[in-house]
């Protein structure tokens, strides 16, 4: 009887504490990545389209979850919890249209909107934003379970790929990509392996030098020379993920 009462309570403490947990880890870990890829440096200056804060909110955006004035935004306490709230409406939305809310996707709405994931037409610039977000996401799990070592390794990596620009807003006439929402499909990405670690698809990095690029070099003034942000690619023939039956997958490069 007390055997079964024991296993009874543990049982339900499990239930009940569990997937708050879980749920909470993948929204920080989102909302991290998102901020990482939106401003970097966490600069107070607004944007083109003023745009403020840790996670670049826009007016209308911010006042659709509080009425704390939009100032407010840049400021650390209030940027998170307009930006839970935002995460929670982003995932809520999904979740009725019968889309995953996976940090992809959470992504790509953030970006772009939710009506225009619904609809199942984005941006391609957009696609871009939500990879990275979406390898800054598996680069902290594997964060988490890395060794000390592996770990300086990762936080020193991480700084480059978060340093990158922010991914600009597309215009009306940019590339779309057009795939099923109700799929209920992500993309599954192929994170490179290194020795010890994951490194993520994509990272800034200089560009390879060639001759002609050494010959053009030597007549250009220091200053102007500058570094390339360039996708690194796996060998591989088949697409690099799948979105549904009407998606068009970019497909790896062959060497």
């Amino acid at each position: 009887m007390i055997h079964t009462a024991r296993n009874f309570l543990l049982t339900l403490c499990a239930v009940a504490l569990a997937p708050p947990f879980a749920g909470a880890s993948e929204r920080a870990e989102t909302l991290r990545a998102i901020n990482w890829v939106e401003n970097p440096t966490n600069h107070t200056r607004p944007g083109s389209r003023g745009e403020l804060g840790p996670y670049q909110f826009l007016p209308q955006t911010w006042r659709l979850h509080t009425r704390t004035p939009f100032r407010n935004a840049v400021l650390r306490e209030h940027a998170d919890a307009v930006a839970v709230k935002h995460y929670e409406w982003i995932k809520d939305g999904l979740t009725d249209a019968g889309i995953d809310p996976n940090p992809f996707n959470i992504a790509l709405a953030w970006n772009c909107g939710l009506g225009a994931v619904k609809s199942g037409r984005v941006p391609a610039v957009s696609y871009v934003y939500a990879e990275r977000v979406q390898n800054l996401v598996e680069r902290q799990r594997v964060h988490e379970r890395a060794t000390p070592a592996e770990a300086r390794a990762l936080t020193k990596s991480t700084g480059e790929i978060a340093a990158k620009p922010a991914v600009p807003v597309a215009p009306a006439s940019a590339p779309m990509f057009a795939f099923n929402p109700s799929s209920n499909a992500a993309p599954r990405f192929m994170i490179e392996t290194g020795d010890l670690l994951f490194e993520p698809a994509i990272r800034t990095e200089k560009t390879p030098a060639t001759p002609t690029a050494v010959a053009f070099a030597a007549i250009m003034p220091a200053e102007e020379t500058e570094t390339i942000p360039t996708v690194k690619i796996a060998e591989v023939e088949k697409p690099m993920f799948t979105i549904g039956s009407v998606a068009a997958p970019r497909v790896a490069l062959i060497r």
